[in-house]
């Protein structure tokens, strides 16, 4: 039985200065830093530089798989976050009255929403890396040098690959810029592949489309999760304490929390107006909307999702098994997105609750909470060690924290083995869907990499 980590989250409870009734979100004691899978990594990030090396040990291999690192919102999100700031931002100032207004809110929360304008890059780079971003993949490379410089001396080379988006694109240049910097290895990533069974397996997968992405069940987890207690009062509390004379519907709740997290997230000192929306509990319902999403869309919801992350796993063993016999690289490592990581950790059987996530009930001791399983530049980490002795150990890190699969001190290769051999076997065969010619993945959103870059270089947000 695959052991599973067990998260300990540690909550800060924000305590507000009130005034009158009124919450100061601007003076809170502490803020709410846990954005579900938008949280910033160094909010939950270990730290790969504070974890002892092997004794009789050395490092000669690494593989990586690597979510990219802070983004802008997508296209639907820029959209519903826009026309909702400019239809309320200006109610939410004109109900503000200290004596005689509705506005639960205290004047200097209301001259932060007065200073606040749209940014409008959001509106010609939707789900582009930003410059926190770039930095918090720049600074993961420049953490895995400085542990294990050895890798890089190696002769047996470096591959990275990222997905066909920009943002992993991006990561991945930010990556091995923190590699190139000071020495002449002048490293490159693959090119992205268009069609890509191991980084992006569900696009190829018409089983996974019809069934998970777009069945009923995942719907229907959400919609129940807009009608539960918790939910309703987030969306009566968070009308009130604006001031606002018409109830926000629940949909509109849900786009507040985007622009709330979103400027939150871009920096850690910031202090986005809109989360002056939400208290400390809000934002914890909020939070768990994305866990149950992501439990149905990518993880122990479906069965299929699991089988999903078979093939990056497949990878992972392979890549290790050629190193241990001289013939692979250094470092493997690849950048992709959130949805494989939840196939990943369900292929593992990694923060498994013991009773299924729903809607109904949220548990705040739950393991599956993607807070810290899949925030920005999530990560899961393999390193292969030759011992003295001729042996070889393998450490699995996730987030740079040791997890109980292969723990600190190493699982032998047999029992690196016995978990990982297995997924040698995968296929996406089950995907087809009966009567159906099997199809390549879709890529509408295709971008030749010389736009990518050019994007890049020029749009460095924030």
């Amino acid at each position: 039985m695959l052991m599973r980590t067990v998260l300990v989250a540690v909550l800060c409870v924000c305590v507000g200065v009130s005034t009158k009734d009124r919450s100061c979100y601007w003076r809170a004691e502490c803020q709410e830093t846990l954005f579900a899978t938008r949280t910033p990594y160094d909010t939950v990030r270990g730290d790969i530089r504070d974890w002892p090396l092997l004794a009789g040990c050395e490092a000669i291999s690494m593989w990586a798989l690597v979510r990219h690192g802070n983004r802008n919102p997508g296209d639907k999100e820029t959209i519903n976050m826009r026309e909702l700031q400019a239809r309320i931002k200006d109610d939410i100032i004109e109900h503000f009255d200290y004596e005689m207004g509705s506005s639960q809110l205290c004047a200097q929360d209301i001259e932060n929403f007065r200073k606040w304008n749209w940014n409008t890059t959001m509106d010609t780079s939707p789900s582009y890396l930003t410059g926190i971003g770039y930095q918090e993949i720049y600074a993961l490379g420049s953490r895995i040098r400085q542990k294990y410089p050895q890798l890089l001396e190696s002769q047996l080379g470096v591959y990275v690959r990222p997905t066909y988006k920009q943002r992993t694109v991006t990561s991945a240049m930010a990556f091995l810029q923190a590699f190139n910097e000071g020495n002449e290895l002048n490293l490159t990533a693959d090119e992205f592949r268009q069609q890509d069974d191991v980084l992006r397996p569900y696009d190829n997968c018409p089983l996974y489309k019809d069934e998970v992405k777009n069945g009923q069940l995942l719907n229907d987890q959400l919609e129940a999760f807009f009608k539960t207690t918790e939910y309703l009062h987030v969306q009566k509390s968070a009308t009130d304490r604006l001031g606002l004379s018409q109830t926000l519907s629940v949909e509109e709740i849900f786009t507040l929390y985007e622009l709330c997290r979103f400027h939150r997230t871009w920096s850690p000192q910031h202090k986005s107006p809109w989360c002056a929306a939400f208290s400390s509990s809000d934002l914890l319902v909020l939070e768990y909307r994305d866990d149950v999403r992501h439990y149905y869309k990518n993880a122990y919801g479906s069965p299929i999702n699991a089988k999903l992350g078979y093939p990056v796993l497949k990878n992972l063993y392979e890549s290790l098994e050629l190193a241990k016999q001289g013939q692979g690289k250094s470092i493997v490592t690849y950048f992709a997105h959130d949805t494989l990581l939840g196939m990943v950790y369900s292929a593992l059987g990694l923060y498994k609750d013991g009773e299924t996530i729903t809607a109904q009930y949220r548990n705040p001791n739950r393991n599956w909470r993607t807070s810290h399983l899949a925030p920005f530049s999530a990560n899961i980490m393999a390193y292969l060690n030759r011992c003295n002795d001729g042996s070889y150990k393998v450490q699995i890190f996730n987030n740079e924290k040791p997890t109980l699969l292969c723990p600190l001190e190493g699982c032998t290769w047999d029992q690196f083995a016995s978990i990982f051999q297995p997924f040698t076997e995968a296929n996406l065969d089950f995907c087809k869907l009966k009567g159906m010619p099997k199809v390549p993945g879709s890529a509408a959103d295709f971008r030749s990499l010389t736009g990518l870059l050019f994007l890049t270089l020029s749009i460095m947000i924030l």
